[in-house]
């Protein structure tokens, strides 16, 4: 059974070890289908991610150089996902 776009990136996402070479384009989907939506956070290189259905928000500043997450970053993403339900540990 082939999996989809959102399974594929939840399983990266959630892999034992964290992902170094998560990408914020990778984010954007997945977040966009687990029924979020991006806004421009407060500052310059602030985003945010408002889930539709909870009105849980993820706001972080987006990494730079590059496009690659910060761990701390997946962490939170890992736990914004728990949260709104979309990842329920094995």
């Amino acid at each position: 059974m082939k999996m989809n776009n959102k399974e594929s990136l939840l399983k990266k996402l959630f892999q034992k070890e964290i992902p170094r070479n998560f990408t914020v384009k990778e984010l954007e989907k997945l977040l966009r289908e687990c029924n979020c939506t991006k806004h421009q956070g407060g500052r310059g290189s602030g985003i945010r991610f408002y889930h539709n259905s909870t009105k849980r928000v993820l706001a972080f500043d987006e990494p730079h150089p590059g496009n690659n997450l910060m761990i701390y970053q997946i962490k939170k993403i890992r736990q914004f996902l728990k949260d709104i339900g979309e990842y329920k540990e094995e």
